[in-house]
């Protein structure tokens, strides 16, 4: 079985430093499967779990920055290939965005107000 090819799935710009958006990243990963951390390179690789659309995929997280502002940049590939469709893999990628994004918007906030 061949093993899928990793892809872009979202990308969001930040009005903070990298650095700060690094630590809202990773305080956001610790409800997710985090494989493994590479703080020199600001990214992550983690994994999310199966959904009625998707097998669950592998991630990586990194966050890029330039004069004051930041990127996640996000992207991934299905774990299994195995019943594997395009639309299904779109929506969990969605998913996956919606939580990720939400949760670094909750941090950064709490960040602010500390």
């Amino acid at each position: 079985m061949q093993r899928m090819a990793e892809r872009d799935l979202f990308s969001v710009d930040y009005d903070v430093p990298a650095d700060r958006l690094w630590e809202a990243l990773k305080r956001s990963l610790q409800t997710m499967d985090v494989r493994e951390v590479l703080e020199g390179e600001r990214s992550a690789r983690f994994d999310s779990g199966v959904t009625a659309f998707s097998w669950g995929e592998h991630h990586l997280a990194h966050v890029e920055g330039h004069d004051g502002h930041s990127r996640l940049v996000v992207r991934g590939r299905p774990k299994s290939s195995f019943f594997t469709t395009g639309f299904g893999e779109r929506r969990h990628g969605r998913s996956v965005e919606k939580q990720l994004t939400s949760a670094i918007e909750s941090e950064l906030t709490a960040g602010a107000i500390s």
